[in-house]
């Protein structure tokens, strides 16, 4: 029994952690900018498939909390996070959306199975080899990847953002499990800043 806890030990992950969080002031702490018509959502991932996922997992979250939510064109694409807002405001005029939240999952570390994490920059899914500088992979896998996922809110009307936060995962292997747990994480800080 003890050698099961100690087992059950090592597996458990840490819950997600905030790297920071901003809010527009003028917004005030209780506003329910979310609540206020519709909301388009999107999500900045590094695969299409992903993120058509993401999108319907961020939906359907923020329908369970009582959004009136719509997806984005999946196809939506942008180079950097600054041209997400300008494309999307076509598809949130359509939809009627007075806001757009969108949620951005990023690599940010990786394990490599000796209980050490390192940070990383970006990553390759495919059968070619990498690793981190001055790092050498284990023998028997590549370990897992933690994400770090961006949530921010603009004023569909005028693109401006009027809320962001950022929390990252515990490396693991489970990508769809991980994803869940930050969606829902960002919402719990989007609805503690008065945003729901």
């Amino acid at each position: 029994m003890a050698l099961a806890a100690l087992v059950l030990a090592g597996c458990t992950t840490a819950p997600p952690q905030r790297w920071g969080e901003w809010i527009d002031p003028a917004l005030g702490s209780s506003s329910g900018i979310l609540r206020d018509g519709k909301v388009l959502v999107a999500c900045d991932t590094f695969d299409i498939s992903v993120r058509a996922q993401c999108q319907d997992d961020l939906r359907r979250a923020l329908e369970g909390r009582g959004v009136n939510a719509v997806a984005a064109p999946v196809d939506t694409t942008a180079m950097n996070p600054r041209e997400w807002e300008g494309q999307l405001a076509a598809s949130a005029h359509a939809a009627g959306a007075k806001t757009v939240f969108i949620l951005t999952m990023t690599p940010a570390t990786t394990s490599m199975g000796s209980g050490m994490s390192i940070g990383i920059g970006g990553f390759n899914f495919g059968s070619g080899g990498g690793a981190g500088i001055g790092l050498s992979a284990p023998i028997g896998g590549w370990g897992s990847t933690g994400f770090s996922a961006t949530g921010r809110v603009s004023d569909a009307r005028n693109g401006r953002m009027v809320w962001t936060s950022t929390f990252a995962a515990s490396p693991s292997s489970d990508i769809g499990g991980q994803f869940r747990e930050l969606t829902r994480t960002v919402l719990d800080a989007a609805q503690s800043a008065g945003l729901l």
